[in-house]
């Protein structure tokens, strides 16, 4: 019974944290005019590129990306990961501690949980501090 909770919990939470993923979507257009869809139909014709698609959706050319900024976005990109297993680690943890009905073992396995993730967050918040000036002190160096 706990297990179908558990995992009825956890596929509802994955569901919602996907939909929202949804919101940062940007507003592309395959209409006829200056969007996305415009420049796939004139890249398709001959006269478009990569760079163009890249222009209309990123609001940057692929060419003009740098070394820091790839880095730059691959660090969020984990870090962004991190943050949201984290919040997985933090709601089992309290949906263990509230379905404990006084159950000592449950309690003392969700504050492991919870200390633990705790503890693994501040380690990524260092680690990403460190990379940080790590990576500026490189590349004021060029």
């Amino acid at each position: 019974m706990f297990k179908k909770k558990l995992v009825s919990f956890l596929t509802s939470g994955a569901l919602l944290l996907s939909l929202g993923a949804f919101a940062f979507v940007g507003n592309v257009s395959a209409t006829a005019g200056t969007g996305i869809g415009n420049t796939i139909r004139s890249g398709i014709n001959g006269s478009g590129g990569l760079n163009d698609v890249a222009n209309d959706v990123y609001g940057t050319a692929v060419s003009d990306r740098t070394l820091e900024g790839t880095v730059v976005s691959v660090i969020n990109g984990i870090l962004g990961l991190l943050g949201i297993i984290f919040l997985v680690l933090v709601l089992y943890a309290g949906f263990l501690w509230m379905t404990a009905a006084g159950n000592e073992d449950q309690v003392t396995k969700a504050k492991s949980i919870l200390t633990t993730s705790i503890i693994g967050i501040v380690i990524i918040v260092a680690a990403y501090a460190i990379v940080k000036f790590v990576l500026d002190a490189i590349f004021k160096i060029n």
